[in-house]
């Protein structure tokens, strides 16, 4: 009998042994609510000895009842997240387990287990409440007619980054900026975020393109109309003064008539803006955001933008490179756009594989960032459901079949070269090239490449080569 006590008492010794290795806390308890041992990591968590606490009922030691309720009922407590506060005042967060322990199928007792959570409470605490930072700054700027932030401009690159800090800066300031970019480098992106960084970034934001509006309705949009100034007009306030003390963003502003660029003029002078029809000066009081997509001295040039507006709107000129001169953010750009897709059509989708991924290095991207975001869509959309990477397969042929032909660079040498061939090649590609730097505007090309536009014409149809 005495050598069953003691292999039982080394028995139990070795038990509380490897409790006490636990990282979790264990408490045991019998049927009436009283502990009969806590281990290590319970002494520690709670700040309270072993010695203390056994023999002690839960209640009087924890103000909780936890063992009672799980022994009457038979049903476990799983995973309940409680906070307390220790005798030193400290706050504690726990997730909290605790199971009935059943013996000839009557419950004699229970056991819980705990784990200190309080470090990682914190830090989903803090995530949380960045969240609801965000969200907020979200719901503000969507008050204010924007969606984009200047967190949401995505570049590594020295020129994005110059861009990016002018912009901060610009906003800060409230001048007048002129924006000039490619088609889908993203410049209304970088008007609203000049917008969200200004003193006024709560005031509304008024964005309208002025090559998608007939040249007859764009005074009465903007400067507004007066009840009688022309069949059926009624009294309506424009776009100076619907932007209040904000932003009005004038995109395609090339695209405006000279006539209709001095009656812009006139109001940025003046600072107040006269409905049709009406005969009292409003004072205008927004700031106004410009954007261009051809060249801008070219457009001063050519008399596509008068050069005393120029000077009015461009107190800030916000340069855009275009993606191809944004090598190390195509990649970037491409990973943030499966990312968004991957949540949108529920695809398996990771990353690019290394061959689509050269393919997009060493493309132009005529459409710019905006082209790069329809392929992935594009590639999402077909990709199998096993998927994990972005294949040549998925992607729109003239990435690839472009690659060679699309590149102006000097043939390798090799044997048996046929050199009118490749002088035609070459000069094929030099064109096409200087065709999309000027946005296939075929008189400046010409002018760049110092030949008459009827030559350039001639060779154009000779390759094969739209606009």
């Amino acid at each position: 009998m005495g050598r069953e006590i003691k292999d039982l008492e080394e028995y139990v010794h070795f038990l509380e042994t490897v409790l006490d290795h636990l990282s979790e806390a264990v408490y045991i308890g019998d049927e009436n609510g009283k502990i009969i041992f806590v281990n290590r990591e319970a002494e520690r968590m709670d700040h309270l000895s072993r010695k203390y606490v056994i023999g002690r009922n839960e209640n009087e030691v924890y103000g909780t009842e936890n063992g009672k309720l799980v022994a009457g009922s038979g049903q476990p407590i799983v995973d309940e997240r409680t906070s307390y506060r220790t005798d030193e005042g400290r706050l504690k967060y726990v997730l909290h387990s605790v199971y009935p322990f059943y013996h000839k199928n009557e419950i004699k007792g229970n056991f819980a287990i705990s784990r200190d959570i309080t470090r990682e409470d914190k830090y989903i605490a803090k995530i949380y409440e960045l969240q609801q930072e965000l969200k907020a700054e979200h719901r503000e700027a969507n008050k204010n007619g924007t969606r984009y932030i200047i967190d949401h401009i995505i570049g590594k690159s020295v020129a994005m980054i110059t861009a990016i800090t002018m912009a901060e800066r610009a906003g800060k300031f409230g001048t007048n900026v002129l924006i000039c970019g490619e088609t889908g480098t993203g410049k209304e992106m970088f008007a609203q975020s000049v917008h969200n960084c200004g003193l006024h970034r709560n005031e509304p934001f008024v964005g309208i393109n002025c090559g998608a509006i007939p040249e007859n309705l764009l005074e009465s949009i903007l400067f507004g109309t007066e009840k009688g100034a022309f069949t059926g007009a009624q009294s309506q306030e424009g776009l100076f003064e619907s932007a209040k003390n904000g932003t009005l963003f004038l995109d395609e502003i090339d695209s405006m008539s000279l006539a209709m660029q001095a009656k812009l003029l006139r109001v940025l002078q003046e600072k107040s803006v006269r409905r049709l029809g009406g005969k009292r000066e409003i004072p205008v009081t927004c700031r106004v955001i410009s954007a261009t997509n051809i060249n801008i001295d070219h457009a001063l040039e050519t008399k596509k933008i008068r050069l005393d507006l120029y000077y009015r709107l461009s107190s800030v000129v916000l340069q855009i490179p275009p993606l191809r001169e944004r090598n190390k953010d195509v990649l970037l750009l491409a990973q943030e756009f499966i990312n968004r897709f991957q949540d949108i059509f529920g695809t398996h989708v990771k990353g690019l594989s290394s061959e689509v991924a050269d393919m997009f290095l060493n493309y132009d991207w005529p459409g710019n960032v905006r082209e790069l975001e329809h392929v992935i869509e594009g590639a999402m959309m077909v990709v199998g459901e096993h998927d994990e990477e972005i294949c040549p397969r998925h992607i729109p042929e003239r990435i690839y079949r472009d690659r060679d032909t699309d590149r102006v660079d000097l043939p390798k040498a090799r044997g048996n070269i046929d050199l009118a061939r490749e002088t035609a090649e070459f000069e094929r590609g030099i064109i096409q090239k200087v065709l999309r730097e000027n946005r296939g505007n075929v008189t400046a090309a010409a002018k760049s490449l110092h030949l008459h536009r009827n030559v350039l014409y001639r060779k154009m149809k000779k390759y094969g080569i739209e606009r």
